[in-house]
């Protein structure tokens, strides 16, 4: 049932350049509107990251509109990016209703979404009431076919339709609802719960680059802490991470406990380079792996290689993660086993692991987790690092590259362009001379 309700938001909390797209394409004479997080986190009082655009218009016709300014990408569903200032921001065609778009007979994924729709059938198709709302920022006024505002007032994440079919037709939801749950403090529908521990098991078919990619999401949202809980309660790290889940179901406070550490940094530093989530995320397992199994403290990553490498394949975890834990691993432990090498020490008090290294010396002593002098081996070499004049910041700034930064709609973000590598010009004989 279609509601309306006057909404005014302030000022500075509505991006003016997505405001100015709604505005152009009201004004060719399309239906358009804000929609999805952006609506969500408005009514929440948060600020949104971005703004995504709904529209009648097709994605041709957003080209006549926006001329050079759009570009079309997508397959699955065709939509546009459009430049605004130094942004880009996402404007989708209204979509068709699930039952229009195409699915696998036997898995009952959705493979195919290219079916447009109205803005109600649009609403009808995607995941979560709360993500289903529209707003349209010119006539102040929040349209509501799916009852989103009133799961929001009752701090419920919702699915929209049957809650077994939504996620059949793709398992990654779940781990969107828990990361949504954990990150705006809501509550999962019991109807979730209810089926949450039958679709776990499915969201191993799912393609792993964006099963391992909806994880990172949830352990640099800065509340993996909640979310590892539901994770856990609904099989989810069973089923995907079985080696956290081992560890977990020994000493879930122990985890739960450097998790809100993680947690801490992110909030402290802002999103953390990947390298470093994935790290620290797997700390808890490896230092299992160290107090069951005796090592040599200054091989520490080469013995554990294989446990590393079996999780970073299974997830499909870059080489460059994996690498980095191995060095985080090796220095840590010669850390608690000082070296009398003076050259050593110059290597070691430069390698790119060092700061992640100090870390995790820290987390350790602070949760008690640590060997006997680990806070004097924290001092010592923080002391070191000042007297050598290091920078070692707890984690460099994460590049546009690597982050979020450059998603469509981000406000006051825009892609870096790498320098092209051109080769230098030959000189002619006579130069320079």
């Amino acid at each position: 049932m279609k509601t309306h309700h006057q909404r005014s938001f302030p000022f500075d909390s509505v991006d003016p350049h997505g405001l100015d797209i709604v505005q152009t394409l009201q004004e060719e004479g399309f239906v358009a509107y804000f929609v999805g997080g952006c609506v969500r986190d408005l009514l929440l009082g948060r600020t949104p990251k971005d703004f995504d655009i709904a529209t009648e218009a097709t994605p041709d016709e957003l080209s006549d509109v926006f001329g050079r300014r759009c570009r079309i990408i997508g397959r699955r569903f065709r939509l546009g990016h459009v430049r605004a200032g130094s942004n880009i921001y996402e404007v989708a065609t209204f979509r068709g209703t699930p039952e229009e778009q195409e699915a696998d007979d036997e898995s009952g994924f959705v493979v195919r979404a290219n079916t447009f729709g109205t803005p109600e059938e649009d609403a009808r198709s995607r995941d979560f009431t709360c993500n289903g709302l529209f707003y349209d920022p010119v006539q102040h006024t929040l349209i509501d076919y799916v009852g989103g505002m009133a799961d929001i007032e009752r701090g419920k994440i919702v699915t929209i339709g049957d809650a077994r079919e939504r996620f059949i037709e793709d398992p990654v939801r779940l781990l969107r609802a828990i990361r949504f749950a954990a990150k705006l403090g809501l509550e999962l529908d019991a109807g979730i719960v209810d089926v949450g521990t039958e679709v776990a098991p499915l969201i191993d078919q799912c393609p792993t680059a964006r099963v391992s990619e909806e994880l990172f999401r949830i352990f640099e949202s800065g509340h993996s802490r909640p979310a590892a809980a539901l994770m856990a309660e609904l099989g989810v790290f069973e089923h995907l991470i079985p080696e956290l889940d081992e560890v977990y179901q020994e000493d879930s406070e122990r985890v739960l406990a450097w998790l809100d550490e993680l947690d801490g940094l992110t909030k402290a530093h802002g999103t953390l380079p990947r390298p470093s989530t994935f790290c620290l995320v797997a700390w808890p397992v490896l230092e299992r792996c160290l107090r069951d199994r005796e090592f040599s403290r200054s091989d520490w990553g080469t013995q554990l290689f294989e446990d590393i490498r079996q999780v970073s394949i299974r997830l499909n975890i870059p080489t460059r993660h994996r690498h980095r834990l191995r060095g985080l691993l090796n220095l840590h432990g010669r850390m608690l086993t000082p070296s009398r090498r003076k050259r050593s020490l110059g290597n070691q008090l430069r390698s790119p692991s060092l700061p992640l290294a100090l870390t995790v010396t820290r987390l350790r002593w602070r949760l008690e987790q640590t060997v006997e002098g680990e806070l004097e081996v924290y001092e010592r070499w923080s002391q070191q690092i000042h007297a050598e004049g290091i920078w070692a910041a707890p984690f460099e700034p994460r590049s546009d590259e690597d982050s979020d930064e450059g998603r469509p709609g981000s406000r006051g973000r825009t892609r870096t362009r790498r320098p092209r590598n051109r080769k230098p010009k030959q000189r002619s004989e006579g130069a320079g001379r």
